[in-house]
């Protein structure tokens, strides 16, 4: 898989968690309410960990969970009128694991602007903090993912797939070990099938051929 699409139907990207669900869940034991909170956890962390860049359509908004969605996408793209909220602290939850991917997102002080105050932000404001890549018109959201799908398609699989590794891990690596990481990656990567063929296809003045 070259790249991987994450979006929701209807007028919302993601409302976030079911109130009823989690009422019923705060009548359980504290064990089973860590048992289920480990999964959430695992389900953001594989999509953090995805192999291929993921890519977050964002049509209406996204609150609470739907926001931890983005933080663990690569990519995020919304259309103007969308809006973001982490309102947990409002009724008396916390942003818990989202907390976790959002401040590798965001940053701590935006994170904390955005988990103590529960104060919803508008699309703009998502992309000056980092959270949103690129805002667009609402008619023009299908036709703004779908260019961004194709040029990262339309890139080496290899290179793509090994500069996220390399970025994902030099991200909590020491400055030294980075550089040391970075070093190995690129000496692989010049002596790479899809190098030698887009180095070739430079110099021949034609477009490269993939697998």
């Amino acid at each position: 898989m070259k790249v991987a699409l994450i979006q929701g139907e209807g007028d919302i990207f993601c409302a976030g968690g079911d109130l009823r669900w989690m009422k019923e869940k705060g009548q359980l034991e504290y064990n089973e309410n860590l048992s289920d909170a480990k999964k959430l956890a695992k389900m953001y962390e594989s999509i953090w960990n995805f192999p291929s860049p993921v890519v977050a359509k964002v049509q209406g908004g996204a609150f609470g969970g739907g926001v931890g969605f983005l933080a663990v996408s690569d990519i995020s793209i919304c259309e103007k009128n969308a809006k973001f909220r982490t309102p947990e602290v409002k009724i008396g939850l916390i942003p818990a694991v989202i907390s976790v991917f959002l401040l590798r997102k965001i940053g701590m002080s935006n994170l904390k602007f955005l988990a103590l105050t529960g104060k919803e932000i508008d699309a703009f404001e998502a992309q000056k903090i980092g959270l949103i890549n690129i805002v667009c018109e609402k008619d023009e959201l299908d036709k703004k993912v779908d260019e961004i799908i194709e040029e990262i398609k339309s890139n080496s699989s290899y290179a793509v797939r090994k500069t996220k590794e390399l970025i994902m891990k030099i991200f909590d690596s020491s400055f030294s070990c980075s550089l040391d990481l970075a070093s190995h990656f690129l000496a692989e990567a010049r002596a790479s099938k899809d190098a030698n063929e887009g180095i070739s296809a430079f110099f021949e003045k034609r477009k490269p051929k993939f697998d």
